[in-house]
C-alpha cells in the first residue's frame, strides 16, 4: 500500500475539514445564537485536523505491518493520544480564557471530534478490508 493509496484515501477528512471551516466562517448568526465561539472552533477543527493526520499516518504505517497485533497496539495507542491531546488543549484553553470558557464552542469541537473519528476509522475499515486484515484484529 503506498503513499498515493493513502493520500487519496485521507481526502474524505479533508474535506471534512474545509466544510467544517467554510460552515464555521459561513454561520456566523447561527454560531451566535448557539453562543458559540468562532475563534475556539476554528481552533479545535484544526487541531482536530491535525490530530487526526498523525494518528492517520501511524494506522496507515501499521497496516503495512505483517504483525496484527502491532495494529492493534497502534490503533488504541493513536485513540488514546488524540484523546489527551484534546484533553490538553482543553484545559490549556480553559486556564487561558480563566471564567470566559465558551463551554458551547468547547461542546461544538467535541462533535467535531466524533465527526473526525468517524470518519478515520471508516476509512481504516476499508483499506483493512482491502489489504485483506480481518475486522476483528
Amino acid at each position: 500500500m503506498g503513499n498515493k493509496v493513502t493520500g487519496r484515501s485521507f481526502l474524505p477528512i479533508v474535506v471534512v475539514f474545509v466544510l467544517v471551516s467554510l460552515f464555521i466562517w459561513l454561520a456566523g448568526p447561527l454560531l451566535e445564537a448557539w453562543k458559540a465561539d468562532r475563534w475556539v472552533l476554528t481552533g479545535g477543527n484544526v487541531l482536530l485536523f491535525l490530530v487526526t493526520l498523525i494518528s492517520f499516518m501511524l494506522y496507515s504505517k501499521a497496516l503495512r505491518s505483517a504483525n496484527v497485533h502491532a495494529f492493534v497496539r497502534v490503533m488504541y495507542g493513536s485513540l488514546l493520544i488524540k484523546m489527551l491531546v484534546c484533553l490538553i488543549a482543553t484545559f490549556i484553553y480553559a486556564s487561558v480564557a480563566g471564567r470566559a470558557v465558551n463551554r458551547n464552542g468547547i461542546l461544538c469541537c467535541f462533535v467535531f471530534y466524533i465527526l473526525y473519528t468517524f470518519f478515520e476509522v471508516k476509512i481504516l475499515m476499508e483499506l483493512t478490508r482491502k489489504q485483506g486484515k480481518p475486522d476483528n484484529a
